[in-house]
């Protein structure tokens, strides 16, 4: 039983955490893109912050899996946390079933 409490919290965590990160990222790349910075360090920070945005985003959002219609405005985060969710829950099964491939 401990086990599977231990997966759920790790579930909850890393869906908590990626739902934070995917909500922050957004506007950090907005502030980096309008900050008055060298070009090549601004450059350098989009370089790193656009692809991260994409892997956030990846698959319920950056492929477009649902009308943006559906969501206006702060309803956004609706299809955000599902996306949250989705990732937690294919790295706990990940988690799971390397647990269950190592033995331990």
């Amino acid at each position: 039983m401990k086990k599977q409490f231990g997966l759920k919290r790790l579930a909850l965590m890393v869906g908590g955490g990626h739902f934070l990160v995917s909500v922050l990222i957004l506007p950090l790349t907005r502030a980096v893109g309008r900050a008055p910075i060298p070009a090549p360090l601004q450059d350098g920070m989009l370089g790193i912050l656009y692809p991260a945005t994409q892997m956030l985003y990846f698959p319920i959002l950056s492929q477009a899996l649902y009308p943006r219609h559906w969501f206006p405005g702060p309803w956004i985060l609706v299809p955000t946390a599902a996306n949250s969710l989705l990732w937690a829950v294919l790295l706990a099964g990940l988690a799971i079933g390397l647990r269950r491939i190592i033995g331990k």
